[in-house]
């Protein structure tokens, strides 16, 4: 019975876990998640001999980094006091408390399977509109427009794109991209738009398709109360893109990206349309909200890689550069700001 194994049995009724049935036979299997900036190890609990997961737990890698499970339990508690009872699609926080040394993230487990790109490829269009609908009445929940656009702005573009000014090591090229990138989204400066609770990373593995019908969205750690809207559903319709094209080489990834946003042949639009209609979003914002989301995405990277090893640095060492310069998202934002003028959007 490994640590966690010990922590259920030992307070299953505390936690109100009884109606799940006898915790004697529980087991678990780790998975620790192979992305670079993953900060964290989850364990699948079951009952012995069941195919479903009772629980789901998260614990830190090192112990001590709990940063990134404060930062979820803060963001599933936020997002549940949206409205009355919470959401059935998003996990509950049942436990979360030091045990022997460790921090442990108890969570329920969500009944269905992951929204893999073999699911994408086999029914494009029904998990689109599922997971289309669901962020939909999310955003629209919990969209805010009592706020200056200026401030916002400020906290969720250019402070991301003066840290990463600040940090990392530009290029005359990647100077040239951050000017660029400034000119596209500085409309986000003064147009009104709402605020919206930003999931971060709306893609697999973290998109299950329920066995109660729609979808459920898991890992919030990279979540935003007050966040964009838009730049969920952009990046999650470029994971449809990667998944339909089978993507595997750069290449393929900024292929896949052009297909789907850019030249008159796009086929996202279709689903920004209704999106940005239902949340009122004007269409002189879409491409400023195109281009923050990438560059965004990829700069959140930086200090959930200089904090890994040995512990936090100020910049990143030339390892991590080169990673952060090769990654697919570094060339999407590229593409993005040099083809913006082609994107299509909306309408």
């Amino acid at each position: 019975m490994n640590t966690v194994e010990r922590f259920l049995v030992g307070n299953w009724e505390r936690l109100g876990l009884g109606p799940l049935g006898s915790p004697r036979q529980l087991t678990s299997i780790v998975m620790t998640p192979r992305f670079r900036a993953s900060r964290h190890a989850v364990l699948f609990v079951f009952v012995a001999g069941s195919a479903r997961p009772l629980l789901v737990v998260k614990v830190p890698r090192l112990p001590g980094e709990n940063g990134s499970l404060d930062y979820e339990v803060a963001n599933l508690r936020a997002v549940h006091s949206v409205r009355p009872g919470g959401f059935d699609s998003i996990p509950r926080i049942i436990a979360y408390e030091d045990y022997l040394g460790s921090r442990l993230l108890v969570e329920s487990a969500m009944a269905g399977h992951p929204m893999k790109p073999t699911v994408v490829r086999r029914e494009p269009k029904t998990c689109i509109q599922a997971v289309l609908e669901w962020l939909t009445t999310l955003h629209v929940a919990t969209a805010d427009w009592g706020h200056v656009p200026k401030d916002s702005f400020g906290r969720l573009v250019e402070k991301r794109l003066r840290y990463f000014e600040r940090t990392f090591p530009l290029s005359r090229e990647e100077r040239h991209l951050l000017d660029a990138t400034r000119r596209v989204v500085s409309p986000l400066e003064h147009v009104q738009i709402p605020v919206v609770f930003e999931h971060g990373d709306l893609s697999s593995p973290n998109i299950l398709r329920l066995r109660s019908g729609g979808v459920g969205v898991v890992d919030w750690e990279l979540a935003d109360p007050r966040g964009l809207p838009a730049v969920d559903l952009f990046f999650f319709l470029s994971y449809v893109a990667f998944a339909q094209s089978k993507a595997e080489t750069l290449r393929g990834y900024v292929e896949a990206f052009r297909s789907a946003f850019f030249g008159p042949d796009a086929w996202a639009h279709s689903y920004i349309g209704p999106y940005a209609e239902r949340l009122g979003l004007p269409s002189a914002a879409l491409r400023a909200l195109f281009v923050a989301c990438w560059c965004r995405y990829v700069i959140a990277f930086l200090p959930r890689l200089n904090d890994l090893g040995a512990g936090p640095r100020l910049r990143p060492d030339r390892e991590t550069a080169a990673w952060l310069r090769a990654n697919r998202y570094f060339s999407l934002w590229q593409y993005a700001v040099e083809h913006i003028r082609e994107a299509r959007l909306g309408g």
